[in-house]
């Protein structure tokens, strides 16, 4: 489930990536649906697998920091203007961030979480999946990543 997430995410970013300046519009669009789905896949992982897998693997201080600093770049993004010549650069170290969380992920973090046993893995995996369902449908997280994304715009 969460590779198909960060696979979502990598998506939204090329698909930023393949924009041009004249593309403002666009951008936010997509901006609005990464800053989306980023909130509800950190949710995910900070309050289901992370805590599961704290006991099997040495890389979650790690990972957590690699969150803060996908926040500080996506922070970046937002406060650059859409329309502007920098907006590009600052796209491609947000997805150079976030592939190299994902992929760090990808290849370390979830091989050491089959250490759990694949009941656990298959109930985490029903949470998570659950967890994202719901985040997705409420109003309040609707508000908060709304309220998140001005915040970030503005620091």
């Amino acid at each position: 489930m969460l590779i198909e997430h960060h696979d979502v995410l990598r998506g939204l970013l090329k698909q930023l990536e393949a924009t041009t300046d004249d593309q403002g519009k666009k951008r936010q669009k997509l901006l609005d649906s990464l800053v989306s789905e980023l909130g509800v896949h950190v949710r995910i992982e900070d309050e289901l697998f992370y805590p599961a897998v704290e006991k099997v693997t040495p890389l979650l201080a790690i990972s957590q920091a690699e969150h803060r600093a996908i926040d500080d770049q996506l922070a970046v993004v937002l406060r650059t203007d859409t329309g502007g010549p920098d907006f590009a650069t600052e796209v491609k170290m947000l997805a150079a961030t976030l592939d190299h969380h994902a992929g760090e992920e990808e290849r370390v973090m979830f091989p050491q979480s089959h250490a759990l046993g694949e009941a656990a893995l298959e109930s985490l995996g029903t949470q998570m999946e659950a967890r994202k369902k719901q985040l997705e449908r409420s109003r309040f997280t609707q508000l908060l990543r709304s309220a998140k994304r001005e915040v970030l715009r503005r620091v």
